[in-house]
């Protein structure tokens, strides 16, 4: 069917960031519990071992919980050791702190938010969304790779919503369930978490239309193959493309490699300190 841009309650400015909170810790893990983003782990291996490139700068992070668990795996077949960076256009402190507290030395972030259309300089690495692409109109969506290109750093896109009814009509269903089975097992742990869960759920039907909303937005591979075609095609190498992941889950990518050039940091750079804000507002 047609891509569909409607809203989003979570992006709205006036939007509980509690719940916002639980949106993504939510989202969080289901990614993590079904490792939906296995399958492109040595896609993304590849791309960083081209580019020599050892930080990666992950935008849109949300809780951040989805792009720490596809990096620890990554930092196991990798080889060299890779740093990672968080950051957001609502940055989710709390959670980001947990991680960094897990992974010291290997995971920052910034407590600014980060404008992905225009992401600050000093903030050089492999970008990467996970799950977030599709919160951009076309326009938005464009600029973004177009940034990337102009800053001559790599970028990678994956997606695991689609608009295949098929796929998500029984998953946004069954989605109260796992949201009250998953919720005392979502780390980090909230009391506020239980509360907005078991006792005034009222999260769960603006949370249900997000849910709906996103699989409408999520790009093709071929509207992602038209997105890029503006770019320049000499200076870059575009991978677009759909896998299989677990169950009826796909993934869709995109993967932008610059040319003769590193395309980010190279090992032995020293990555953003945990905790410190080496980004501008861009919001």
């Amino acid at each position: 069917m047609w891509r569909v841009h409607l809203f989003e309650f979570h992006e709205l400015a006036w939007y509980p960031s509690a719940w916002r909170n639980l949106l993504t810790d939510l989202m969080t893990s289901l990614v993590v519990s079904l490792n939906l983003y296995r399958p492109i782990i040595p896609k993304l291996k590849t791309a960083l071992a081209t580019l020599h490139c050892r930080r990666v700068v992950d935008l849109c992070s949300g809780a951040g919980g989805t792009t720490v668990s596809v990096f620890e795996q990554l930092g196991k077949i990798a080889g060299e050791p890779v740093t990672l960076v968080l950051t957001d256009k609502y940055p989710h402190a709390s959670a980001y702190r947990h991680l960094t507290a897990k992974l010291p030395g290997r995971v920052a972030y910034s407590e600014t938010p980060v404008d992905a259309q225009m992401v600050p300089q000093e903030l050089e690495g492999f970008r990467t969304l996970f799950t977030s692409f599709h919160h951009f109109k076309v326009s938005a969506a464009r600029e973004i790779l177009r940034d990337a290109v102009r800053k001559n750093q790599g970028i990678g896109i994956f997606e695991y919503t689609e608009r295949n009814f098929l796929v998500w009509v029984p998953a946004l269903l069954l989605g109260p369930v796992f949201t009250w089975v998953m919720t005392p097992f979502t780390r980090p742990f909230s009391w506020q978490r239980l509360l907005w869960t078991y006792v005034l759920p009222l999260w769960m039907l603006p949370g249900f239309w997000d849910g709906l909303v996103s699989c409408l937005r999520t790009y093709s591979p071929r509207q992602l193959g038209e997105l890029t075609a503006d770019l320049d095609a000499a200076a870059y190498s575009w991978e677009i493309a759909r896998v299989r992941s677990t169950g009826p889950f796909r993934v869709t990518y995109l993967l932008g490699v610059p040319h003769g050039g590193t395309g980010g940091t190279a090992q032995g750079d020293a990555p953003v300190e945990p905790g410190r804000n080496r980004s501008s507002a861009g919001d």
